[in-house]
């Protein structure tokens, strides 16, 4: 049992030193990301990866206030609980593209 608790708090931890590298959550309207890891249980995972989010996926936050979280990608909106949202790691994007436009 202590052996499971560990590895789930393993998988909750993201990455601290990576400021990139936040919840989807963050995201803020218009904002996109690259998702980087799920940090959640078989059923979450199976659950986004039925709906085409996994690792590698670029997505686009649609709406991020109040309620689900909508996303697309790949031409797909999706929405996404608050709470489920919170254990998606994505890097952001928009973040690099703006820092590209200021050079």
């Amino acid at each position: 049992m202590r052996k499971a608790i560990n590895s789930y708090r393993e998988r909750c931890v993201f990455v601290q030193d990576s400021g990139d590298i936040i919840p989807l959550i963050l995201l803020h309207e218009g904002e996109e990301g690259i998702i980087h890891s799920v940090a959640g249980g078989v059923g979450l995972i199976g659950r986004l990866a039925s709906m085409g989010l996994t690792s590698g996926m670029r997505v686009k936050v649609v709406r991020n206030i109040g309620g689900p979280l909508i996303v697309t990608t790949n031409g797909t909106r999706i929405a996404i609980g608050r709470g489920q949202s919170q254990k998606i790691a994505v890097r952001r994007l928009t973040a690099a593209k703006e820092k590209a436009a200021l050079r």
